[in-house]
């Protein structure tokens, strides 16, 4: 009897103690948004859980310039499909997991985290899409040429020319420290756990990383390679700093609009390519019907380099806008990020911007 008591005695004192940690976690939880806050500025919501349907857009947009033999210049522009997806999100003052369901049906994957609280944010966003019928159009000019052509690249050229599916990957992560965190809130605007009552801003400093992997090394993807002058794999390395504002506007009760704007300044730009050698066929063309021909066609790894490149600027840009009334919110937010890499005598720019809508209830 005087062990089973003991051990009663020590198992009840170790769920009190499991008991009191919990306890401790859920008031930091819901205490940490509106810590040291002005509470005629920012305050929060009297239901802590929140369940949330949201639905999110996505698009890249991807353009190559290259200039071929000292005297071609051609540039291409290549649109994936939209990508978009459904899903639920469910949480605790802002802390909480979601799953999202590809709508659109492009071969790959997102996936994105944020976690913001009163002084910092972190974003992070992963994304990786394989796709084989792009968007592309074209523009090329001579420098003895008095006219600049250009066009759609129809679907029989690509099926014919870039019928390779190609792959793009990126992974992009950025996060901010908010200077005026008494008076200013950014989850008001962004994950609505709490409440901004009155008009403020703060400047926010920040930093990025961004990394894209470009694939296309097949030979059916051959003139494109010829076209970027030979690089048929390229991964790209950004690392920037950036100085710039944040604003709240609530124009009347319940609403909120935000703008972040930050310039930041790249300050590590490394390029790594793989650049490949097409052999063409040697049977002659007219001895051989197109699809023959290309599927003869070949290439060779001819070695890789890495390219340290110049100090860049570029722009970050995040707005939101929501609407909450009792229980109920909805709103949407939008992001648009724009990098610039350089290699050799090809410069591709890819530009990522994305909208989220969303309609959330607390619990």
């Amino acid at each position: 009897m005087l062990t089973i008591a003991l051990v009663c005695s020590f198992t009840s004192e170790g769920w009190a103690q499991k008991k009191g940690f919990w306890r401790s976690v859920v008031a930091y939880m819901d205490s940490s948004n509106v810590k040291g806050v002005d509470p005629d500025y920012v305050t929060q919501p009297d239901k802590p859980w929140a369940l949330v349907l949201n639905s999110t857009t996505e698009q890249m947009n991807l353009e190559v310039s290259s200039t071929m033999d000292g005297d071609f210049t051609a540039e291409m522009q290549i649109k994936p499909p939209v990508s978009t997806s459904l899903g639920v999100w469910a949480g605790f003052r802002g802390w909480g997991a979601g799953y999202s369901l590809s709508l659109s049906g492009n071969s790959g994957y997102n996936f994105a985290m944020n976690m913001v609280s009163p002084s910092y944010g972190i974003n992070l966003r992963i994304n990786r899409f394989s796709f084989d019928k792009p968007n592309a159009s074209y523009s090329a000019s001579l420098p003895d040429g008095d006219e600049r052509q250009s066009g759609e690249m129809t679907e029989d050229f690509l099926n014919m020319f870039l019928s390779s599916p190609m792959k793009i990957g990126t992974v992009a992560f950025d996060g901010y420290w908010v200077f005026n965190k008494k008076r200013f809130s950014l989850l008001a605007a962004y994950d609505q756990s709490t409440t901004q009552l009155r008009s403020a801003g703060s400047l926010i400093a920040g930093i990025m990383y961004y990394y894209q992997k470009l694939d296309y090394d097949s030979p059916k993807n051959f003139f494109f390679i010829k076209t970027a002058g030979d690089v048929g794999l390229m991964r790209v390395y950004q690392g920037s700093v950036g100085l710039g504002y944040t604003y709240n506007w609530v124009p009347a009760r319940g609403w909120v609009f935000n703008v972040v704007a930050m310039p930041v300044l790249t300050l590590i730009n490394k390029v790594k390519s793989s650049r490949y050698e097409i052999i063409l066929p040697e049977d002659e063309y007219d001895t051989l019907d197109t699809d023959s021909y290309l599927n003869a066609i070949t290439m060779r790894h001819t070695g890789d380099e890495t390219l340290n490149g110049s100090v860049l600027l570029n722009l970050d840009l995040r707005m939101a806008a929501s609407y909450c009334w009792r229980d109920w919110y909805v709103g949407m937010t939008g992001q648009y990020q724009r990098f610039r890499s350089n290699n050799d005598n090809t410069t591709i720019k890819l530009s990522n911007w994305y909208l989220k809508a969303f309609f959330g209830m607390r619990l």
